[in-house]
């Protein structure tokens, strides 16, 4: 489904957060340009579209109390205004948080430096996380799983991956490594951010500043293992050796290495696929094909 055009939202953000905003654009990164900065006589927000349908709203509702239940707790994360609909969409509104990404272009690695300085009080904040879920049965792992056998909802396509030997290859590797380590009880009470990649991680002066795009796609998201977050950091800068050990040991005594691995797997799948599919024969594809192989033996040579 479209998306309204931003000028048709602009009223309803108005009346939610009940003061008078102006289009500023869309921001500069982000693979679904679907979110745009506003300024307000409050100072400068960020408005997020998601097409409506069933339970749309309510699950962008539900995104407002648990990044309020961080935020309460100390957690970097944004301060949500409100939600609403309008035409066709459903948009969340929030204070922009200052500071920079740790990613200094699409599918680049941090610099080490800076990267290795930001990323205690990044485990940190992933802490507050623990046990912060509000649902008694969530579907975690259920559907990380499916996206490995099966595929996901516009991520994770297999038939990406059979378009080519290599990545066929690939991808019969990760799902016999997932099978092997899926059968133990995950963690499963925790608040999951689940892009916790360092496009999303802001710092200014190379400290912590903020966590940003949290996002509840379908109803029961954004509850799991918080372990995942950590494995998505490890993964997004797997080519950063000095700060890949401490990952590893941070992601496997949240998750253990079994789940650590299953997540690793389904990362391998997601951006390989994701890269292949958008931008083949580029140096992040070369880059992510490099860091997927090196991720997958790792795995196997820790034992999983």
């Amino acid at each position: 489904m479209s998306l309204p055009a931003i000028d048709l939202v602009l009223p309803a953000v108005s009346r939610i957060i009940e003061e008078e905003v102006r289009l500023v654009g869309p921001t500069d990164r982000g693979e679904s340009r679907s979110t745009f900065f506003l300024v307000g006589d409050s100072g400068e927000l960020v408005v997020k579209l998601v097409p409506d349908g069933p339970e749309v709203f309510s699950n962008q509702l539900r995104l407002l109390r648990l990044v309020a239940s961080l935020r309460a707790q100390g957690y970097p994360a944004p301060e949500y205004l409100g939600a609403g609909q309008a035409d066709k969409a459903v948009f969340t509104v929030q204070r922009r948080v200052a500071g920079q990404t740790l990613e200094p272009g699409p599918g680049l690695p941090p610099a080490q430096e800076l990267f290795s300085a930001v990323v205690p009080d990044l485990l940190v904040a992933v802490e507050l996380q623990a046990g912060a879920g509000d649902l008694v049965d969530p579907p975690w792992p259920e559907w990380l799983l499916t996206t490995i056998e099966q595929g996901g909802d516009g991520y994770c396509l297999h038939e990406t991956m059979f378009r080519r030997s290599d990545t066929a290859a690939m991808l019969a590797r990760l799902q016999d490594l997932a099978r092997r380590n899926s059968s133990s009880p995950p963690v499963s009470k925790d608040i999951v951010h689940f892009d916790l990649n360092p496009a999303n991680v802001l710092h200014q002066e190379g400290r912590l500043s903020g966590v940003v795009d949290w996002n509840v796609p379908f109803t029961g998201a954004s509850q799991g293992d918080r372990g995942f977050d950590v494995a998505t950091m490890l993964f997004y800068s797997y080519d950063l050796e000095p700060t890949r050990e401490l990952l590893w040991e941070r992601a496997t005594d949240i998750s253990g290495l079994s789940w650590t691995s299953v997540y690793l797997c389904h990362l391998v799948l997601r951006q390989v696929e994701w890269s292949r599919r958008h931008k083949p024969d580029s140096d992040e594809e070369r880059r992510f094909l490099t860091i997927a192989t090196r991720v997958l033996a790792d795995c196997e040579r820790r034992g999983a």
